[in-house]
């Protein structure tokens, strides 16, 4: 404690000279030397203590902050390692990939992306608030999840965007999936009112297209645009890739 309070009134010398002489050679003048020593060191003592709590205030606030950003960047390292989404509990993107990797040729059948969007989620979150938007995306990925086979992957893909991979299947079993997540969706009965004179419930969009050579990022781009048209055609609708039409 000494040698920091040495520190600390070498430190503040300058300031405590300026402070404290006035009063001191008042004192020295009106007391004699002998007194005024006393006087000085009563002077000294406060001055030495505050800037004592000055140091070590300074080097906690200097550690509470090196601390705090210790935390956040630890924070932001095992949220990128997640592979799962914090909300709703489904793969994230790095979960998706992780599954990618790990995917089985599908032999005699094919692999399906089905991307859905909820329809005019952005004008639920401005009519009803972000907390219920939230539990809106965790009950529509409950229904997704429970429409599918435990060996498919679902996955949050965006804000209120969600992937599919349907793992080995046929083109028929992949619209049906789709169409029993478009009907779970809608069966879970969440009031929407999009506009002032429109009232429904929640529903989703999806676009469907197959995994070819596992170029996900074909497949994607073919179900987004599905996924687009679908919108178009007025949302709570199901269409599929051009290269699937066919079949």
């Amino acid at each position: 404690v000494l040698f920091i309070g040495s520190i600390a009134f070498a430190a503040n010398i300058v300031a405590f000279t300026l402070y404290s002489l006035p009063p001191v050679a008042v004192c020295l003048w009106l007391n004699g030397n002998e007194q005024g020593l006393r006087i000085l060191y009563l002077l000294a003592l406060p001055m030495v203590g505050i800037a004592i709590q000055h140091v070590i205030q300074k080097r906690y606030d200097n550690f509470a902050q090196q601390l705090m950003f210790k935390l956040l960047a630890e924070r932001e390292t095992l949220n990128g390692l997640s592979m799962l989404d914090p909300l709703t509990g489904l793969y994230n993107r790095r979960g998706l990939q992780n599954r990618l990797d790990t995917l089985q040729a599908p032999g005699s059948h094919e692999h399906y992306v089905l991307l859905l969007d909820i329809d005019h989620f952005k004008a639920y979150n401005d009519h009803y608030g972000h907390m219920m938007g939230d539990q809106a995306l965790i009950r529509v990925s409950a229904a997704i999840r429970d429409a599918v086979r435990s060996r498919d992957v679902v996955c949050r893909f965006g804000g209120e965007e969600f992937l599919v991979l349907l793992t080995t299947a046929e083109p028929q079993q992949a619209r049906a999936t789709a169409e029993r997540i478009r009907q779970e969706v809608y069966d879970l009965k969440i009031p929407h009112m999009f506009n002032e004179s429109v009232a429904t419930n929640v529903t989703v969009s999806i676009g469907i297209a197959p995994l070819t050579d596992r170029n996900i990022g074909d497949a994607i781009e073919k179900a987004d645009k599905a996924l687009y048209e679908a919108k178009h055609l007025g949302r709570n609708h199901i269409l599929v890739s051009d290269d699937m039409r066919a079949l």
